[in-house]
């Protein structure tokens, strides 16, 4: 196990830092022992790719590093077909093991280089009314405590499992979760352009008939593109030179306007913003529809530049009126001359979940997440303003991973809380795996 003192963590984004010892262990038995030895030092907070906007991670005390638990193997739960993954493997690991072997999962993270212990930590999420979060696909679970035990959880094991599947790594370090998956399946894609009423009048009508769908608003434009996926028996017929084509246009110019022209937009000439938004969707997609299979048409994302990310759930019938909010307060800012918002803004449409702290749990959610670059003015203040447009929503609740303002304000929004409070004493009495946001903010264990 290798052990840096007084180690030198940044995040993905660049936004937070802190100083800390780092250990890295690279199996089970150095995770545990990690633990021990950290946690005779003081705090301990689980470390993985560093991709939350969130100040999960900062501690002045020790990090557990995960990048060297990356081993999988296939496995089954109930008879169907399962991958047991470590938590420091990539959510593209997962994925590119998974097509290998004729499988699919349902509902991975668009951004693949997320770690999967950091996604299930966070209840992160693809695209489905009929499923849910990557988290409600962990069947069972190897948990360290904060004394180096070592737990196997599974639905066997109640409201503790569905805690510890979305935990903010509060409970302990996750060593690894078996996942279930599916035979490969395709899917009919079809990438449309519909007017903004059109769609949000739709909402009902677009979750009747497509399994997996998601919308995309790129400001000041009157139009949504709309990603409508449904099961097919189609084969797939491959790429075509054409399609090729337009997919290396639409990377490049998608890849050049996020790190080059928008970040430079928003920091020199933020009023240009709604010129250049009339552009996007030719550059950034193309309409038309085709087949492919399920594990390339979830992913069809491929530049992921470093932004700002905001996400709330709200409850499926509040969608239209959290979309309303949203586009009448970047169009209300645009009337005071005032730009923040310039890359894009972003609903996926999500099924109920068991995990205790996630924002679906309980309940079907549009999952909006607004998008701008990181050079934006007024971004800090948009959010703000954002915050309280979806908080005027009840049941709205955020996204953990993603960038959260007025965390005190959001407690009461989670039903199970004081249920995961108590899980989370019980495993951990001594508030080792805290940090002081979880503490005093997102949990407020202090009057």
């Amino acid at each position: 196990m290798q052990l840096i003192p007084q180690y030198k963590w940044r995040n993905w984004n660049d936004n937070l830092a802190c100083t800390a010892d780092l250990y890295r262990p690279r199996g089970l038995h150095e995770l545990r022992e990690a633990v021990r030895l950290a946690g005779r030092k003081g705090r301990i907070r689980p470390l993985g790719n560093s991709c939350s906007w969130s100040p999960l991670v900062p501690t002045s005390g020790s990090l557990i590093d995960l990048g060297q638990l990356r081993g999988m193997h296939e496995t089954s739960h109930d008879g169907a077909p399962a991958i047991r993954v470590e938590a420091g493997a990539t959510v593209r690991d997962l994925v590119q093991f998974t097509q290998s072997r004729g499988l699919t999962l349902i509902s991975p993270t668009i951004f693949q280089d997320i770690s999967v212990g950091g996604a299930i930590a966070v209840a992160a999420h693809g695209t489905g009314l009929r499923t849910s979060t990557m988290s409600d696909e962990v069947v069972a679970m190897t948990l360290v405590d904060a004394r180096g035990d070592v737990h196997h959880l599974s639905a066997a094991d109640g409201e503790l499992f569905d805690a510890a599947r979305c935990s903010l790594g509060a409970l302990g370090v996750v060593h690894d979760v078996t996942m279930r998956c599916w035979p490969e399946f395709h899917l009919h894609v079809e990438d449309r352009m519909i007017a903004i009423d059109d769609v949000l009048a739709d909402l009902p009508d677009l979750a009747r008939t497509y399994e997996f769908f998601e919308l995309y608003w790129f400001p000041f434009t009157d139009r949504m593109w709309c990603k409508l996926m449904r099961r097919t028996d189609a084969p797939d017929p491959g790429a075509s030179l054409s399609q090729r084509l337009k997919f290396a246009f639409t990377y490049a110019c998608t890849f050049a306007s996020c790190n080059g022209v928008l970040p430079l937009l928003g920091r020199v000439a933020p009023e240009l913003t709604p010129a250049f938004m009339q552009l996007a969707p030719m550059l950034s997609m193309t309409p038309g529809s085709a087949v492919a299979p399920a594990s390339r048409a979830f992913h069809y994302q491929r530049a992921y530049p470093r932004c700002w990310d905001m996400s709330y759930g709200v409850p499926l019938a509040d969608a239209e009126q959290a979309w309303r909010r949203t586009i009448g307060l970047i169009e209300r800012l645009a009337r005071a001359a005032r730009f923040p918002v310039n890359m894009v803004v972003h609903a996926r449409f999500i099924g109920p979940s068991a995990a205790l702290l996630a924002p679906a749990y309980g309940r079907p959610i549009c999952d909006i997440e607004v998008v701008t670059t990181r050079t934006s003015r007024d971004a800090d203040a948009f959010y703000d303003e954002w915050t309280a447009e979806m908080l005027a929503i009840e049941g709205a609740r955020p996204h953990w991973g993603k960038y959260l303002l007025r965390p005190r304000d959001v407690r009461a929004r989670y039903p199970k809380m004081d249920a995961f409070l108590a899980h989370r004493a019980a495993l951990d009495p001594r508030g080792l795996f805290l940090n002081d946001w979880l503490e005093d903010a997102v949990f407020q264990l202090h009057p």
